[in-house]
């Protein structure tokens, strides 16, 4: 009972630990910058729209069938003190609807704001803590699944990477549902017989995420099976293996799903009704412009022009070139040599017949390719958002690396140690 309580209390520190980082980067201040972007204005312009829809609600203006608004002047320009409009709102402005989404965190949030009275801080801080226990939540199974060492390497990531802590109180990306179905998929691998009860939170959790954005949506499902495909390949038991093999077929099918539900529900807007003409219009509007698939490029404005045409080696290529930390500590100039070392380490103990030395090719394969899918099918979106999407390098892959090295290093340690006594 005293070890439960002591694990419990640990859990918590730790979870409050990443609240108040991600609340106020205290341990990056120094390393603020993402991109040209401080702490406090990093992706200001998405958020933006989750602004104004509180605006919108809370003069009462038209109702917003999406969640998500901007407010135009005259000259139908971005007005940029949202916060003074939310506060003296001047009738002369325009809110337009922004449709490339539903939005249903501007609709939350502006029911806590406008309704419960929950202020700015308060629902940054909602963010924060949702992020902080469900990243608290992945490394504790981590170390039931696999050991500590790998989920006090996630932990320490998590807190320290400036992109994880730049996102996590961004009211439009709601960073949280990023990795809530990952941490199904991982509580599912660690106990094959709770899918039953797992496998609808995951619809619901890719359904919540993809009715609030669809970015790094390819991401986010191979994360979610991430686990189980490791676990595939490792399993030597034949009935073990074909039961791990449905499940990855099953929650692929019902992430699929939830994705195609939320697109519905997307497309009835976008069609004012018409479910074929609103999916025909997001595919037309949106699919062409921020995917790999071939589009008629005439039909978009020139600002999109070199997205277009960019091939995806020189798309990919933008993500092995950093300009900010790994981690705190770690110049973003070293993530060539982590990777080439993670890899020459594989190697060695491939050749010497380490334990678990295939587990961790594995799961490198796996994490890469788990990153590599947004920047390839969302090859237009990755090319100009360079200032967003090294945060995908995050969900496992530079954990993974890190992980390779400080085990390999502590093992050597251990082994002179040991030798020497």
């Amino acid at each position: 009972m005293k070890k439960q309580i002591q694990k419990v209390a640990f859990l918590i520190i730790l979870t409050i630990i990443l609240i108040a980082n991600f609340s106020t980067n205290f341990l990056g201040k120094k390393n603020a910058d993402i991109e040209g972007k401080t702490f406090e204005t990093f992706q200001n312009d998405s958020e933006y729209l989750v602004f104004s829809e509180i605006l919108q609600d809370k003069y009462k203006k038209e109702t917003n069938k999406y969640g998500l608004a901007e407010v135009l002047d005259k000259e139908n320009i971005r007005v940029d003190n949202i916060w003074n409009e939310i506060k003296n709102y001047n009738e002369e402005k325009v809110i337009k609807d922004y449709i490339s989404q539903f939005g249903l965190q501007g609709h939350i949030f502006s029911f806590l704001y406008n309704k419960l009275h929950v202020p700015f801080w308060g629902l940054k801080l909602i963010c924060c803590t949702a992020l902080a226990i469900v990243i608290v939540a992945i490394c504790y199974y981590l170390s039931k699944k696999y050991n500590k060492l790998m989920g006090a390497i996630f932990y320490i990531i998590f807190l320290l990477s400036p992109w994880v802590v730049a996102f996590a109180r961004n009211l439009y990306w709601v960073e949280f549902t990023w990795f809530l179905p990952i941490l199904f998929g991982l509580i599912i691998s660690i106990n094959y017989s709770n899918k039953k009860i797992l496998i609808p939170c995951i619809f619901v959790s890719i359904l919540i995420k993809c009715l609030c954005g669809y970015e790094y949506i390819t991401t986010i499902m191979l994360a979610t099976i991430s686990f189980f495909i490791v676990d595939f390949f490792m399993e030597k038991e034949k009935k073990k293996k074909i039961d791990i093999l449905k499940t990855i077929i099953i929650v692929g099918i019902c992430c699929l799903l939830a994705f195609g539900v939320a697109l519905c529900i997307h497309a009835v807007l976008r069609g004012e009704g018409n479910l074929l003409e609103g999916i025909k219009n997001i595919y037309k509007e949106d699919v062409l412009r921020r995917t790999i698939i071939v589009s008629d490029k005439v039909q978009f404005p020139e600002v999109y022009k070199k997205s277009l045409d960019a091939g995806i080696k020189e798309t990919v290529a933008k993500y092995f070139e950093w300009h900010t930390d790994i981690i705190i500590g770690i110049k973003g100039e070293y993530f060539n040599l982590i990777l080439i070392s993670s890899i020459v380490i594989m190697i060695y103990n491939a050749l010497k017949k380490e334990k678990n030395c295939y587990n961790d090719i594995t799961m490198f394969i796996v994490f890469f390719i788990t990153t590599l899918s947004w920047y390839v099918l969302g090859k237009s979106h990755s090319y100009i958002h360079t200032t967003m999407n090294y945060v995908l390098w995050y969900f496992g892959f530079i954990q993974i690396n890190l992980y390779i090295i400080t085990k390999f290093v502590c093992q050597k340690i251990y082994s002179i140690g040991r030798h020497n006594g």
